[in-house]
């Protein structure tokens, strides 16, 4: 008998004679079975062995041999499958929880479950490849099942998660049961073997819970599960300079006649660097708005921060247009982006295109372009410049985006159109309700603090969470911005209730985050990362770093998974290098601008890397992340985040000396940070916040 905090493992034959595992909970001061039927480590293999914490079998061509172990709170299979001659097998890797009596199985047994199914999906179904991960709550035994499937250890999948999910299962040959775990998604079931050793692995825990939870609730005991499985040690990337020093290198590159595009003597930052696509995505005679915000809303904070010249401008109100005095580098381009801006105002229709030129159409949009870049990034910059255009602008695009709210009862669409403000086409996209209410906090502090702004936060947040998890995955940064919204509600008075949203809406992010290292990827380390949208199968750095954006405001308040949010803001902070030539490998390095991000980097399902190009609407991210990570201490591992980097508050940046720092120790040892002269002490995967 294993025992892993309040969980028990036995190896025994179950009433059909079938060698297995079986699994029981404790339940006050007594033990209780969660299931009747023998467990097997791979479920379709039968164990022919068994010992304490072993079970092991054969068949024509192969055997194998699995080991049990005790591991946070639950129960780690690690399987060898030593392969002679080449094989197909079914390795779907289940933990059958009950007997189905085909009477009420496809009724009342089944709503009385709660379901999370990982990867995340689009609102079409479809999987990605996020947090491998899954959760069923078993109204009969009054149990909670969590499943995770190492990534790491996946290489014997060719395609990985394109062929597997992880969900709850029924089968009704030869015996009716039911489970959760790892299955083919796909009409193959079988995976081919070749011959020689493959590892699997998967962990599962149980506990007993009285009550039904609700998906959210199922999802914060998953979060809380997983998260002592999660290495967050980060993995150093060879001859890496501080994100300080990308940034300086990364505005030397926005110089580059490669990064912008003239059109009808209008001249923007074109999306991809011209020579660096090999599918030639850099060769469009247009520009967009994202691209523009994306790098002029950080750089204007970036200079603020760095240069005593932007600090005594933008303090001043004045816009960088019309001054006289010399100008840095940095001016330079905040000047060039800024002219771009008003090309794409449409107010006919209350709204701000994402594109230049005009052309027939303009008005459809994919809301979440509009929404984050019109409604977030816009008025930022109308903040920061003291610009009354972009303001109005904002405030016009305000206006459309509230006829779009009440149209659809905040129950958002994937695409709209603004000559009506209805949406187009059959999918919904809820999430960008997290980008709206961000915009109507950002309103109400920019148009004399009208409360109906703050009202309309609140009824697409409201909106947003009466819905399951699965219906709100698109863009990762959506969720984040609606975590911070739903910050400044509590922060605001309209209940503790919405810091709880808040800490939600962090978990559906982190559910969509990479846990684990990818075998089929070995020259870069995803940890910490994000699928840069649901079914994409990879991540990019604009939406890695504008995930963690928000996440600042956050921690400093003590608001969601606080070591959850350090350790992928830390492992990020080391991992991000891999999107930029100097850390690549030199076969995959194409065209100029070394210090502007590839979008894409493989994984195991998509398995492309640096072929869409250098994406400049995710360059701004560089000084993001200088902002975020500028300041460092002498252990490398530690992370230092700077807490006073701003998502939704509008209001001056304190002097140095004070402002707020996290210190997260990622480590298992004991740490001593030398900070401002005196020695802090940090134990393993400790926080602390300090003022410099």
């Amino acid at each position: 008998m294993l025992v892993s905090g309040e969980m028990r493992l036995k190896i025994e034959k179950d009433h059909h004679g079938d060698w297995g595992f079986m699994t029981s909970v404790k339940h006050g001061e007594s033990w209780q079975n969660t299931t009747t039927i023998a467990n097997r480590p791979l479920a379709a293999l039968a164990a022919s062995a068994a010992e304490e914490g072993y079970l092991g079998g054969s068949g024509k061509g192969y055997h194998w041999c699995a080991a049990v172990s005790a591991q946070a709170g639950g129960f780690r299979w690690d399987i060898k499958l030593e392969v002679e001659q080449a094989v197909d097998l079914n390795p779907s890797m289940i933990l059958w929880l009950g007997e189905l009596d085909n009477m009420n199985d496809r009724q009342a047994h089944t709503w009385r479950q709660t379901v999370l199914r990982a990867p995340t999906v689009n609102q079409q179904g479809l999987g990605g490849n996020d947090l491998p991960a899954c959760y069923l709550y078993d109204h009969a035994t009054h149990t909670e099942t969590i499943c995770y499937f190492p990534p790491e250890h996946f290489a014997w999948a060719q395609h990985r998660f394109y062929k597997f999910a992880m969900r709850e299962v029924q089968v009704y040959r030869p015996q009716a049961r039911y489970g959760v775990g790892l299955v083919p998604n796909t009409p193959e079931v079988t995976t081919h073997f070749e011959p020689g050793t493959h590892h699997l692995a998967w962990w599962f825990t149980q506990r007993y819970r009285e009550d039904v939870p609700t998906t959210w609730e199922a999802q914060s005991a998953l979060i809380d599960a997983a998260l002592p499985l999660l290495d967050t040690l980060p993995a150093q990337t060879n001859g890496a300079i501080g994100w300080g020093a990308m940034a300086q290198h990364a505005l030397e590159d926005l110089r580059n006649p490669a990064c912008w595009v003239n059109v009808d003597n209008v001249e923007g930052l074109r999306a991809y660097v011209r020579g660096s696509s090999a599918l030639h995505r850099d060769e469009a005679q247009n520009f967009e708005l994202m691209t523009q915000l994306d790098v002029l809303f950080p750089l204007l904070l970036w200079q603020k921060v760095n240069s005593a010249m932007s600090e005594v401008s933008v303090n001043k109100g004045v816009n960088p247009l019309v001054r006289d005095e010399p100008v840095s580098q940095a001016d330079a381009i905040v000047r060039r982006l800024l002219k771009t801006l008003p090309h794409f105002a449409r107010p006919q229709w209350d709204y701000v295109a994402n594109n230049y030129p005009p052309r027939d159409g303009d008005s459809f949009m994919d809301t979440w372009y509009f929404l984050e870049n019109a409604l977030i990034k816009l008025p930022w910059v109308a903040y920061l410049t003291g610009d009354q255009t972009l303001k109005i602008m904002f405030l016009s695009a305000m206006h459309g985006a509230m006829q779009l709210a009440h149209n659809t009862h905040y129950l958002f669409p994937l695409f709209a159109n603004a000559e009506d403000w209805q949406p187009r086409n059959s999918l919904l996209n809820v999430s960008v309700g997290g980008l709206y209410a961000a915009g109507c906090v950002l309103a109400y502090q920019l148009d004399e603090q009208k409360s109906h702004y703050l009202q309309e936060a609140a009824n697409a947040l409201n909106v947003m969470h009466q819905l399951p998890p699965h219906q709100l995955t698109h863009e990762p940064q959506q969720l984040s911005y609606a975590a911070a919204a739903a910050h400044y509600l509590a922060r605001a008075g309209y209940g503790e209730h919405f810091d709880a949203m808040a800490a939600d809406f962090v978990n559906l992010t982190l559910r969509m985050g990479y846990w684990g290292k990818d075998a089929a990827v070995p020259f870069y380390d995803p940890r910490g990362m994000f699928q840069a949208c649901a079914s994409l199968c990879y991540p990019a750095y604009k939406e890695n770093v504008e995930t963690l954006i928000t996440w600042a405001e956050l921690l400093r308040d003590g608001v969601g998974s606080a070591r959850a949010m350090a350790a992928f803001a830390n492992l990020q902070r080391s991992h991000n290098y891999a999107f930029f030539d100097p850390y690549l490998p030199e076969d995959l390095r194409r065209g100029p601008c070394a210090y502007v991000p590839y979008e894409d980097l493989a994984t195991a399902e998509f398995t492309h890397t640096a072929e869409l190009g250098k994406e400049l609407y995710g360059a701004g991210e560089v000084f993001w992340s200088a902002l975020l990570f500028g300041k460092q201490v002498e252990l490398h591992e530690v992370l230092c985040l700077w807490l006073d980097v701003p998502s939704l508050e509008l209001k001056a940046l304190p002097p140095a000396g004070e402002r707020r720092y996290l210190l997260y120790n990622p480590t298992r040892e004991e740490q001593h940070i030398d900070w401002s002269g005196s020695s802090i002490t940090l134990a393993s995967q400790e926080m602390h916040i300090v003022k410099g």
